[in-house]
């Protein structure tokens, strides 16, 4: 696997932080050197391995989603359980584009979600 991508013409060097039964988890650093500076400068990409779907997060998205990672590892004992509890934030964080666990209350049909029980 290659340590580097494009984005809107901008090459980024490739990080990953963490890897999750389905999730990537990477921090993309851009190595611009002339032209115009992108948008998006440095940031998350999170990888869904099993419905083939790629997101970068930067900003307050980005750093909820590291707090939030970070939370769910401190409440979880092993790392099986860590990797299962992250899988089912994730789920819900990339349909409902809500990046901080602790404000992750209900899925999109409004049925109590899996996550709820990494915050107590």
């Amino acid at each position: 696997m290659r340590d580097y991508t494009y984005l809107g013409g901008a090459r980024f060097t490739i990080n990953n932080l963490f890897r999750s039964l389905r999730f990537d988890i990477d921090r993309l650093d851009m190595s611009w050197v002339d032209g115009e500076k992108p948008e998006f400068t440095r940031g998350l990409r999170v990888v869904d391995n099993d419905e083939v779907n790629t997101i970068t997060v930067d900003g307050e998205d980005g750093d909820n989603l590291i707090y939030s990672l970070t939370y769910i590892f401190s409440k979880e004992d092993g790392h099986e359980a860590f990797r299962a509890a992250t899988d089912a934030y994730l789920i819900v964080a990339l349909e409902t584009k809500e990046f901080l666990v602790t404000n992750q209350k209900k899925n999109p049909e409004g049925k109590p979600e899996v996550v709820e029980a990494v915050i107590h």
